[in-house]
């Protein structure tokens, strides 16, 4: 019961996983929407300081006339260039913080007609052919540019370029992504061993429970089981004796207690069963064994009530087969794949139970001509007290927890189980365990 154990173990390790995750998750998004927040802040904050200082400039005037500032001896803070152009991309006036031969700013701003204040973001590469010794050299920057359109003295349109060099806010924003992805990385590791931490204090009382659930599901379940016996016993004594004096309905009354009663003590064998195989307390002997002769002597201890039913048991079985496994766990299962089959199977109904064989697994196949399962509602059957028809489940004396058993000993197998049902026309279960 080691790999039982460990499916616990792994269970309550995902969900610490999952909740390290989900911690870690939120902790990083809410940084991550800091970073982004105060990042556009920033740079909201540079582009209208920026934007107004240009318009200053380009609509700065004296006496009507433009002014053209003189940048000769500009600072970093001041405009890096104002041109005033004519619609031919003529030079009407300007200014420049870095002089260079031909000003090929010229050219570029000449073929920008701005329709209305308009800005732009541009790298400018310098020229080296003429550099003034007297200042150092100029780097690539980044300009922001702004223009408007005018009209010269002549009455012809033209336009006014005005550029400021913002290559330091985007060094800022450079080292500020910088320092945000160093914090990051730093608050993700800080996150995840939080988030662990905290997630591993938010399970104890998860395990505290879990382990007091499965624990009164056992003990409740092995109390009950000696008074339900006792109540099956003092039946059978007053069926004995006094059998021949009740009426007709207490007759019936005695039939219904002892039914209900047998379904009680099935339904509290069911549930020690599980409690045991959730605390990891069921062993398995597992052996090798021939499984045809078992199958035909399981199949056999079921013709009476399918007979009963008129329905038509039939076992294909190959002549020997040698597997590996817990003969009384593997016997449960037919058990309970046979007992559904027949008891959701109406009269003049067949039940087919196929065995079969490769090299790789051994196979066990149950079809039957029943109800059959909606397609909504396969995926559940296998959940604990889950039953597709409860009313019809109840009249049948079934609990719902059969083929949670059946599964159970077959994932302890290794093994897997199918389900092929359409309504109406039947279902055919599967198992498949592996040749160990």
């Amino acid at each position: 019961m080691k790999d039982k154990r460990m499916k616990k173990i792994d269970l309550f390790l995902q969900t610490q996983k999952k909740l390290t995750f989900t911690y870690t998750w939120l902790i990083v998004l809410f940084l991550v929407l800091f970073s982004v927040i105060v990042s556009v802040f920033f740079m909201g904050f540079v582009y209208q300081e920026q934007r107004q200082d240009i318009l200053s400039a380009l609509y700065a005037t004296e006496n009507g006339r433009v002014v053209v500032p003189d940048l000769a001896e500009s600072r970093s803070e001041d405009l890096y260039f104002f041109y005033i152009l004519n619609n031919r991309g003529g030079v009407v006036a300007g200014s420049e913080a870095f002089p260079t031969a031909g000003t090929p700013y010229v050219e570029q701003l000449a073929r920008w007609h701005p329709n209305r204040d308009e800005f732009r973001l541009e790298w400018n590469t310098p020229s080296r052919a003429h550099h003034d010794i007297r200042k150092p050299k100029e780097r690539e920057r980044l300009l922001f540019l702004g223009a408007r359109p005018v009209v010269a003295g002549d009455g012809r349109p033209a336009a006014i370029y005005a550029a400021k060099d913002v290559t330091f806010y985007f060094e800022v924003f450079q080292n500020l992504l910088l320092v945000f992805l160093f914090i990051l990385v730093f608050f993700v590791i800080a996150a995840v061993w939080l988030s662990y931490s905290m997630s591993k204090k938010a399970m104890i009382p998860i395990q505290q429970a879990y382990k007091q659930q499965q624990q009164f599901l056992a003990d409740a379940s092995h109390e009950l089981r000696t008074p339900l016996s006792i109540m099956n016993t003092s039946l059978d004594v007053i069926e004995m004796e006094n059998g021949e004096d009740l009426t007709s309905f207490s007759k019936e009354v005695m039939s219904d207690l002892k039914e209900e009663v047998g379904r009680m003590s099935g339904m509290v064998q069911h549930l020690l069963i599980l409690a045991r195989s959730d605390s990891g307390a069921v062993e398995f002997e597992m052996v090798s064994f021939d499984l045809v002769p078992k199958i035909r002597q399981w199949v056999q201890s079921f013709e009476a009530v399918a007979h009963t039913k008129h329905i038509s048991l039939q076992a294909e079985l190959p002549d020997q087969m040698t597997v590996r496994g817990d003969i009384e766990r593997i016997k449960q299962v037919v058990y309970i794949l046979l007992d559904n089959a027949i008891k959701y199977t109406p009269e003049d109904g067949k039940v087919e139970l196929t065995l079969g064989q490769n090299p790789t697994y051994w196979s066990l196949s149950i079809r039957d001509t029943g109800i059959g399962i909606p397609e909504d509602e396969q995926p559940r059957i296998f959940d604990r007290f889950y039953r597709v028809q409860k009313h019809r489940s109840r009249e049948e004396g079934s609990a719902g927890l059969g083929l949670s058993i059946a599964k159970w000993i077959i994932d302890s197998h290794q093994g897997s189980i199918e389900v092929e049902s359409a309504v109406g026309k039947g279902s055919r279960f599967i198992v498949k365990f592996p040749n160990l």
